[in-house]
């Protein structure tokens, strides 16, 4: 369970949240879709623990978020950022590299399934040899979904993580996260998102 009790949160002259609770079950999925600015980032890098809250308490499955406990907490989590930012170098090399860290080494990795998630998301195989820095917004999207398939963590964050798609691969995923039993909190603006089971969130003031 996710708990956020009386977070405030202010970044520059700017106050995001304001006494900001909320309460999110294992399993359930949540879609933030306030307006642009109104804080749906910065809700995702708190639990992250990329910003700290001025108030109030964020607890994640029982752990205190704070500096001590980061570890042991991003290790369960598989986030999806606005940039997806891939480090320099050939796709195959830059997702060899991430199943190489010790808190994935024991996650089942290997080019044969990887190259079956790139074709299953309608990729070219040629992708794995080009660098990161020379693929498309879109196609930057839908390998930053394969990584989070294959890490397999209990714990989703998204933000805006369709932003760059069509409305097929938009549905695709959509479908992948209505079926899934892990806890997903996910911040867009897609209409897509607006849609059951999904919890919706239209407004981070209440």
């Amino acid at each position: 369970m996710i708990r956020f009790k009386n977070v405030s949160l202010t970044l520059g002259n700017k106050q995001l949240l304001d006494h900001f609770n909320l309460t999110i079950s294992d399993g359930e999925k949540v879609v933030i879709s306030a307006p642009s600015g109104a804080g749906k980032s910065s809700l995702l890098k708190l639990l992250l623990g990329f910003f700290e809250a001025e108030k109030g308490k964020i607890t994640f499955n029982g752990l205190e978020v704070k500096p001590e406990n980061m570890r042991q907490i991003r290790c369960q989590i598989g986030y999806l950022s606005q940039g997806i930012d891939f480090p320099n170098g050939k796709v195959e090399d830059v997702f060899n590299e991430i199943f190489q860290y010790t808190v994935n080494k024991n996650i089942s990795f290997s080019r044969d399934i990887l190259l079956e998630k790139v074709r299953e998301l309608k990729l070219s195989d040629d992708i794995l040899k080009t660098n990161t820095v020379n693929i498309s917004g879109g196609e930057r999207q839908r390998l930053g979904w394969i990584l989070l398939m294959l890490l397999d963590r209990p714990i989703l964050l998204l933000d805006e993580p369709t932003s760059a798609l069509d409305d097929e691969m938009k549905r695709y995923f959509v479908d992948y996260i209505k079926q899934t039993d892990k806890t997903v909190i996910c911040s867009s603006h897609d209409s897509e998102w607006q849609t059951a089971p999904m919890r919706i969130i239209k407004n981070l003031r209440s």
